[in-house]
């Protein structure tokens, strides 16, 4: 549960992704809270990069490149029906008895309650809170990779969390993506998560993305997977004619 603090921040930061700029008059009036109160979580909320202050107010970075604090996207779950739809979707690719990655992705998060129907799942994830969800609310027998825990963001990655992969085989990866486009297919604002979806493409008979509509056509600096690297891609979005046209050129199945 959030604290008092940071449900206030979470919703400063909420009006801003919506409104792009506010005075500190208007985040008075959305939080209720004083001036100077105000004043300071804008100033916690620039140190960890998610706004930029401005003369008598703020604006939200680009969303697609920050990274919100992972606790506070996970408060968020069962307001996103756009990830809840995927995880429908993916469900229809699981059976009993098969091995699997889950990245640490909140996308993938979605997929937990699904899991609960099937028998004999073994699961491998990079992510904390995603093995820890998966040992309270599924019968599968769950590991987590060995490595450095990135800094507020509940996810392991780095050679040592690669390296550990490599000692798995699994029969389906399911990754979630910052960014999805059908030339140059999955890429991360992060090095080290770029690197361990590598890890899980290497490993996995079968690799599915899944992508909510903000991530389709945006590219960000680290290579993830190339397109011919993907064979599912399971989305919220209805693709155009030219994105349909790429799939089928990658051979890459759409389910959405």
């Amino acid at each position: 549960m959030l604290s008092v603090i940071e449900d206030r921040r979470l919703q400063i930061v909420n009006y801003l992704k919506a409104n792009q700029f506010a005075s500190v008059n208007d985040l008075i009036e959305v939080v209720k809270y004083s001036e100077a109160t105000v004043k300071r979580d804008l100033v916690k909320l620039e140190k960890n990069g998610l706004i930029r202050r401005t003369r008598g107010g703020a604006m939200i970075v680009d969303n697609q490149k920050i990274d919100i604090p992972y606790l506070l996207k996970v408060t968020q779950l069962k307001e996103d029906s756009g990830k809840q739809y995927i995880a429908t979707i993916a469900e229809k690719l699981i059976k009993d008895d098969m091995v699997l990655f889950i990245d640490s992705s909140t996308t993938c998060l979605h997929l937990i309650k699904n899991l609960s129907k099937f028998n004999g799942l073994k699961i491998i994830t990079n992510g904390i809170l995603t093995a820890a969800m998966l040992s309270e609310f599924t019968s599968a027998n769950v590991s987590i990779l060995g490595g450095s825990i990135v800094p507020k963001r509940a996810t392991i990655n780095g050679s040592k969390a690669y390296n550990d992969i490599l000692s798995y085989n699994a029969d389906i990866a399911f990754i979630g993506c910052r960014g999805l486009d059908f030339k140059n297919g999955v890429t991360e604002v992060h090095e080290g998560e770029a690197l361990m979806k590598k890890g899980f493409r290497k490993q996995a008979n079968k690799l599915v993305v899944l992508a909510t509509s903000d991530k389709i056509d945006n590219k960000y600096m680290y290579q993830g997977i190339a397109c011919h690297e993907i064979d599912y891609v399971i989305t919220n979005k209805s693709l155009s004619m030219d994105n349909l046209n790429s799939l089928k050129k990658h051979q890459i199945k759409c389910l959405s």
